[in-house]
């Protein structure tokens, strides 16, 4: 039998009331070649969930399905056993409170006809506030499509962006031979799938907006066993945030062994240039507890490069308004988010589109 190309995975627990609008926008795709499957982690919300599924299975003619995990498995081991029931050729990877945009398959499906070497599509997205179309802010990486090489240039491009997991798309073959449960717990096991992937495919940049993400959900992370004595569900400390980034650059850590490619230094001073969302976050504690989250978070290396405590002190001295309409003006005369790491900014300039193919 042929594989679909696009599996959308959707590792779920306890929002009921927002799987329908995005399953709706999963049906009202252009583009046929997909599957769907629902991971339900155990949640209080599990036998709604199951009733809205079946409406669904049959809407859509047996391309959605729910897969029922045994226990509550958490973030990372749901998005690994998806990846283990996904038959197709690429992972189309979704958040149970978001929407696919329209056209958003098409445009995965044209990227992949014409880079045969592309692991990963990297895309722009829509932040909103209760329905799509109040949006707040559109994340646009760079101006136009561009390809960044298998290797350090593909990994350094999209490592600190794999954050946002909606809407990314993923080899589904590589993503499952790097299995492992080494980061459960974590909540970016993404960041090793896609780690694995680039070091050895392309990525490419989409600026076309794939996803709207919805702004405001609380987290659930905690739940699960792997993840109870790491976070509590529906806050984000200080200190959560700094464990966060603590995981991602000790799986970017982890890469760089495995493949010998140079990442860290790089990887430090991006995470460093773009600190504005870490202390935005934060910025409502208290002064004396947001100067130890400084510091805390410097400790990580980040403190080595000026950017980082720039980000700092404009944001204690202006507050995050003044700093946040500050970004505004200059996202919208610029087109996207300007690009301040060099070696991404090179990387960028060294990708190319090949001629679309009819």
């Amino acid at each position: 039998m042929s594989r679909p190309l696009l599996s959308v995975i959707v590792p779920t627990y306890n929002r009921p009331q927002h799987l329908v609008p995005l399953l709706d926008s999963v049906l009202e795709q252009d583009f046929d070649d997909w599957e769907m499957i629902v991971g339900e982690d155990c949640s209080p919300a599990r036998e709604q969930v199951k009733a809205i599924m079946a409406d669904y299975v049959t809407k859509s003619r047996g391309r959605m399905r729910l897969h029922l995990h045994t226990e509550n498995l958490g973030y990372d081991r749901g998005v690994r056993g998806l990846i283990d029931q996904a038959k197709g050729r690429f992972l189309f990877v979704m958040g149970d409170d978001d929407y696919v945009a329209p056209g958003a398959f098409t445009a995965a499906a044209d990227v992949i006809a014409r880079y045969p070497n592309v692991g990963l599509i990297l895309r722009s997205f829509a932040w909103f506030v209760d329905t799509p179309d109040n949006v707040v802010q559109i994340t646009k990486y760079y101006p136009e499509e561009c390809k960044f090489p298998a290797g350090q240039q593909a990994i350094l491009a999209c490592f600190r962006r794999l954050v946002v997991m909606s809407g990314l798309v993923m080899d589904r073959d590589l993503a499952h031979a790097c299995a492992t449960d080494r980061w459960d717990g974590s909540l970016f096991y993404q960041h090793w799938i896609g780690g694995n992937i680039l070091a050895v495919k392309d990525a490419v940049y989409v600026p076309k907006i794939m996803v709207y993400f919805r702004r405001g959900s609380p987290s659930m992370w905690g739940m699960a066993k792997a993840e109870r004595n790491l976070y509590t569900p529906g806050v984000q400390p200080p200190h959560m945030h700094v464990k966060m980034v603590k995981w991602q650059l000790e799986i970017a850590e982890a890469l760089e062994k495995k493949f010998g490619v140079p990442l860290m230094d790089d990887l430090r001073r991006d995470y460093a240039n773009y600190s504005y969302p870490i202390f935005s976050g934060q910025a409502h504690i208290p002064w004396k507890e947001f100067y130890k989250y400084y510091r805390d978070m410097g400790a990580l290396g980040l403190n080595r490069y000026a950017t980082y405590h720039a980000w700092f002190w404009g944001i204690s001295l202006f507050g995050v308004k003044n700093v946040d309409r500050l970004l505004q003006v200059v996202r919208k005369r610029v087109g996207h988010t300007p690009n301040i790491t060099r070696s991404v900014r090179t990387a960028a300039r060294a990708g190319t589109a090949p001629t679309p193919t009819a």
